[in-house]
């Protein structure tokens, strides 16, 4: 017996045999079927029937803001997509002493300095070459702001990367630098030797606490040149200190030993990426829905981004006049089962893969948003991954909709999104309710209704 008729206690003896109903059936068509008729009296009649016809209305549009502050997985690099146009990840960050009092000597001589970061995955076509630019913080970043995908920081202009380019490596291993060998796939930046020259002739009181370093030296804005095609958006660890660091590599005198010191990234830095996305390059169906506010587009094809990108709204503006027609008479109508099933567009990329997980979340007709009741039930109940065999995703939502038609739940209809949109670089072309294939967005609902 599912969850929702438990709540019906008034009904428990109707609700035991609705849940044999519910178990016993498994046809499923787009006409509503009656089953069980005769096993109770005229006057005491449950009925388990079955729809998919439901009306549905959805649209595309921007996310406001989204908050990129803090985050263990950071973004960098550059993305077109075909459909949505370019995005560019941008990194702001702090950087930490890793110890305090450090002295870089009388006549301090820089031989390198590189920018090293860990990779964590990425997302796009890794054969495109990047240009990475590196500038040095022109203000201050504040731990009692808030920071998010559109804020900005004013920076110097001077290329500390001098127009290092690469194509990202996100799965080589066993990288062999000086006398370590690294077990993580790690981006490797270098940077001007001026750039180390100002750290190591600075007062050395400048070293002297972490927070003195911080009001001396603001801080980096990492950041890749806009691709004109492909491009890829990549994962990268910002506080493994074991591997990802700005390293200085420098003698204390001309004829002394070589000598490294280490700057890192912490969980007490203020550190932020910044999203830019130029949707005037996407597709003209794409535009027109999202930039020219065309909702009606959305019945055939929906968009979602992560990175403060796009999101969809999904309405039922037919779910109370459909449950208020079938409740004259006394008769009360019950929802066993309900699915939201959001099929992929057949028109599939590649090399932008399915996204992993999306959310949903309820918009309140009073403002602001909440969790739905379903998703209280667990995720194996909830649902809400993406099935690669049926290129579609599922998410239950039976206790939405019955406090809707109860009157409990106070909701103009749904937001979907992609889980961890602040930290991946996911996007994904939806079929919808109006697409002309085979599997569209629909709810598919299984209800009973008991008379008393």
């Amino acid at each position: 017996m599912n969850s929702t008729v438990k709540r019906y206690c008034n009904f428990l003896h109707k609700a035991l045999i609705i849940s044999v109903l519910v178990i016993l059936y498994t046809a499923c068509s787009k006409t509503t079927e009656s089953i069980g008729n005769g096993l109770l009296s005229e006057n005491d009649y449950i009925g388990a029937y079955y729809i998919d016809t439901l009306q549905i209305h959805c649209h595309s549009e921007c996310i406001d803001s989204l908050f990129s502050k803090g985050l263990t997985t950071v973004l960098l690099g550059s993305m077109m997509d075909p459909v949505m146009g370019r995005t560019d990840a941008n990194l702001f960050t702090q950087l930490h002493v890793s110890s305090t009092n450090h002295y870089f000597g009388d006549e301090p001589v820089i031989d390198s300095v590189v920018l090293q970061l860990a990779y964590n995955g990425y997302y796009g076509d890794t054969t495109t070459t990047q240009t990475v630019h590196v500038y040095e913080l022109a203000d201050t970043l504040s731990g009692y702001d808030n920071y998010y995908q559109f804020s900005d920081v004013e920076v110097k202009g001077f290329d500390l990367a001098n127009n290092f380019q690469f194509q990202p490596r996100p799965k080589t291993t066993r990288i062999v630098v000086g006398n370590d060998t690294l077990s993580q796939a790690v981006l490797r930046i270098p940077l001007d030797n001026s750039f180390a020259e100002q750290l190591a002739t600075a007062d050395s009181a400048i070293f002297s606490t972490p927070d003195a370093f911080k009001n001396y030296f603001y801080g980096l804005k990492i950041c890749c040149e806009s691709v004109s095609q492909n491009g890829a958006i990549c994962y990268f660890n910002p506080t493994s200190n074991t591997v990802t660091r700005l390293q200085v590599y420098y003698r204390e005198t001309p004829d002394a030993n070589p000598m490294r010191y280490d700057f890192y990234i912490t969980s007490d830095d203020v550190y932020f990426n910044q999203y830019l996305h130029d949707y005037t390059l996407g597709s003209a169906e794409f535009t027109q829905q999202v930039l020219q506010n065309d909702t009606l587009m959305g019945q055939t094809q929906l968009y979602l981004q992560s990175m403060g990108g796009i999101r969809s709204f999904i309405s039922f503006p037919d779910l109370l006049d459909w449950a208020n027609a079938l409740q004259e008479d006394g008769t009360h109508l019950i929802i066993n089962e309900a699915k939201l099933i959001i099929p992929a567009s057949e028109t599939i990329d590649t090399t932008l893969l399915a996204p992993t997980t999306l959310a949903v979340i309820s918009l309140k007709k009073t403002g602001g948003t909440a969790l739905l009741p379903d998703y209280m039930e667990g995720t194996s109940y909830y649902g809400g991954s993406y099935s690669s065999t049926k290129k579609n995703v599922t998410f239950r939502i039976s206790e939405y909709l019955q406090g809707i038609i109860l009157g409990s739940e106070n909701s103009k209809g749904l937001y979907l999104s992609i889980a961890g949109a602040s930290y991946n670089a996911q996007r994904w072309v939806i079929a919808g309710p109006d697409a002309n294939q085979n599997q569209t967005l629909k709810c598919e609902i299984k209800y009973s209704l008991v008379k008393e």
